[in-house]
């Protein structure tokens, strides 16, 4: 028979250290969540720019979330969301960088959701807030030739930058598809330029005589090198996108030029607005600029469109007022 003299174990499990809904590290560290999620992002054969961003982004969500107590992703409510936006834009920030923020952290979310790492997406009740419609910055004309005086072209580095602005002004590409230019992606015959844009994505941009005249002396000058890269510092090493940035920046400078800012991507809003106010059509500048939707080139046509501005002239109510 079984002793009955000693003392009767709990029929539970419930020994320490072992739980049999012990949540995955996912829902419990921020930094063991980020970690598989950028895991995630790598075997997605996602670009290394949008890796930096998702870090970044994530980075920015482990900080706020710190500021009010928050240190495991689980714990995260939609209120911590909104509480977040308001602060922010109440900040001084603009729409656009807080979608920057959010679009990363709903990403980051779903995951956590599909995998099962989190049970609620704290974004399933996420307001979506419309956006300001604001006018896009662009260069004058007079603007447009002094930063392109600006550069000492007796120079390497001169001429080299000099190139650069106008390449971005002629095809509207993103800086980031300029750093990654290679010369033998230069189709000379059909005067076109292979890049890579966003999501790997490769399509070709159109460019004229103008730029291949200068295209053409500049690699006449920057020689042959061990690499392919188009643009490259003093050095010879490839040039990158922050010393091209921060070039522009101060060139702005010298110009004075005041009202805009100098920066590679209003070369390519201003390239948008002046196609469209030359007649090119909505369809082929969605692909010249690499855009997977119309809505933004819909935005540069409502802004530029000389079509508009034609047609009331022709159809104003207060000028035909008096016509009988």
């Amino acid at each position: 028979m079984r002793d009955q003299s000693g003392p009767r174990r709990k029929n539970t499990v419930a020994v320490s250290g072992y739980n049999a809904n012990k949540l995955p590290a996912e829902a419990e560290s921020f930094e063991v969540a980020e970690s598989t999620f950028i895991r995630r992002c790598k075997i997605k054969n996602l670009s290394e720019l949008t890796v930096i961003y998702y870090r970044d982004v994530l980075g920015r969500l482990r900080s706020e979330m710190g500021k009010v107590g928050v240190e495991r992703p689980i714990d995260v409510t939609h209120d911590h969301i909104h509480d977040f936006m308001l602060e922010t834009r109440e900040a001084g920030s603009t729409d656009a960088t807080v979608d920057k923020y959010i679009r990363g952290w709903r990403a980051y979310f779903n995951f956590m959701t599909t995998e099962g790492y989190v049970k609620e997406n704290p974004f399933d009740s996420v307001m979506k807030v419309r956006s300001e419609s604001r006018i896009i910055e662009t260069f004058s004309k007079p603007q447009l030739k002094e930063l392109f005086d600006a550069p000492d072209k007796s120079k390497f580095t001169g001429y080299r930058d000099y190139v650069i602005m106008l390449l971005l002004f002629e095809t509207g590409i993103r800086i980031s598809e300029a750093e990654g230019v290679s010369i033998p992606n230069i189709n000379w015959r059909e005067r076109r330029i292979k890049v890579y844009g966003k999501g790997r994505k490769e399509r070709y941009v159109p460019f004229q005589k103008t730029l291949e005249t200068h295209l053409r002396q500049y690699i006449e000058i920057r020689g042959l090198l061990d690499h392919d890269f188009l643009f490259v510092n003093i050095d010879n090493t490839p040039m990158r996108i922050r010393t091209m940035q921060e070039n522009i920046q101060e060139y702005g400078v010298k110009a004075g030029i005041n009202g805009v800012r100098v920066s590679p991507h209003t070369f390519r809003h201003t390239m948008a607005k002046m196609y469209v106010m030359n007649g090119g059509d909505p369809l082929s500048l969605q692909i010249i600029l690499g855009h997977t939707t119309l809505d933004m080139v819909r935005n540069y046509v409502n802004l530029f469109s000389n079509d508009i501005s034609k047609k009331h002239e022709r159809h104003s109510p207060l000028e035909n007022l008096d016509v009988d």
